[in-house]
């Protein structure tokens, strides 16, 4: 993780780097895993970990999503293209930290000296930047609050580690290492004037130590803060239809209308009534339930795999609309009081899948009525619900 050959790296500060880097990776890759053929390894190791946050009610919300995941469509363009955004960020991040190390190696096996030109004429540490753009948009493609954790604290980490790294090459190089200090700017190409009004860290190690965790804290809340208010728009652009017990959410962009007449359909077949009425347990029973076209398929919800998909998820523009199917779920909640609308999506720890429901939307009915498998991909690991 250098980010100028000029600088003498000591052993702890490249550990730490490679530390924090491959810790945020095992986290904000976990998407790549679960598309794959190593999730089975990889919910070997984490299950455990994700499973007791999401069974904590203090420490829940760190495993759940601020923007949508399973849902592909909303009425929020903002929303929909996170993704992208998210992916066009995160080539871009590898692509500038490929660039910036093959340029670094490229001057120590030509022993060429320091390298302050291309990249390094910009920024001082762009490894570090590009790496953290990248991250960025890992973020934006697995957003859990733990992500976003980690996100920060791997920016604050990265910050200070490029601070010790700038006091040992000035002791090294001197004045032609401050000379180009004072040209460059960090991280970023431009200069930012509020940053430079901002007061000193203390003298005194204590008082440093509690300024930089205050600081810290501060940050991670306001971060936190602005992600909860991304998810309650989020929450607010689904295509969604809620009852006292139930929620009904539209992986694809669907008319109210059309989304109130495919579950009347669905509710009026006597088996999906009994079969939602054997599941009811208590008063308080909620009921999570996914509409989606019929030839869609999402590994995530708790569903029958659709012939000839892959093993992760079918998902077609040109789909037919006439042909949907609902997959009925029980909801377990984190806690014993009564919720329902948003608050039974944030408060779902998992969902039990009860019928699985095909519609024929042009004939008013139902075509078929499935049990759900008889195991789940994802079961009892902490994913996504919307």
């Amino acid at each position: 993780m250098s980010t100028i050959s000029m600088q003498p790296h000591g052993t702890s500060v490249k550990r730490a780097a490679w530390t924090v880097a491959v810790f945020y990776i095992l986290i904000a890759f976990e998407f790549f895993y679960m598309a794959s053929p190593f999730a089975i390894y990889f919910y070997s190791v984490c299950r455990p970990g994700l499973n007791f946050l999401n069974q904590v009610p203090g420490a829940a919300w760190l495993t759940s999503f601020f923007l949508p995941h399973i849902v592909a469509e909303t009425s929020s363009t903002l929303v929909n293209l996170h993704n992208v955004v998210g992916a066009v960020l995160a080539i871009l991040g590898f692509v500038t930290f490929c660039v910036g190390a093959g340029q670094v190696y490229y001057y120590r096996l030509t022993r060429k000296g320091a390298v302050t030109g291309g990249i390094y004429n910009i920024i001082r540490h762009p490894q570090y930047a590009s790496f953290a753009l990248c991250s960025f948009g890992l973020l934006l493609l697995w957003p859990r609050y733990i992500v976003l954790v980690m996100f920060m604290t791997m920016l604050f980490a990265y910050y200070f580690l490029a601070k010790v790294e700038e006091r040992e090459c000035e002791e090294k190089f001197g004045q032609s290492y401050i000379d180009y200090k004072n040209r460059t700017n960090m991280f970023l190409p431009f200069r930012i004037p509020l940053t430079e009004k901002l007061p000193n860290l203390p003298q005194s190690r204590l008082k440093k130590a509690l300024s930089i965790a205050a600081l810290y804290v501060l940050t991670v809340l306001v971060s936190l803060g602005l992600a909860r208010g991304i998810q309650s728009l989020a929450l607010d652009s689904l295509y969604a239809l809620y009852s006292k017990d139930s929620a009904y959410i539209s992986v694809s962009k669907i008319k109210p209308e059309t989304m109130e007449k495919l579950v009347a359909i669905a509710l009026a077949n006597e088996d999906v009534q009994t079969k939602l009425g054997d599941a009811k347990d208590s008063t308080n029973t909620k009921f999570l339930n996914y509409v989606l076209p019929a030839e869609w398929y999402v590994s995530e919800i708790p569903m029958n795999v659709v012939e000839g998909s892959p093993d992760h998820f079918l998902r077609s523009d040109d789909y037919d609309k006439s042909h949907y199917k609902i997959i009925f779920t029980k909801a377990d909640l984190r806690t014993d009081r009564h919720v329902e609308g948003k608050e039974l999506l944030l408060n779902t720890v998992k969902r039990i899948p009860i019928v699985e429901v095909w519609l024929d939307l042009s004939q008013s009915k139902v075509n078929n009525v499935q049990n759900p498998p008889a195991t789940m991909k994802y079961e009892n690991t902490p994913v996504p619900v919307y």
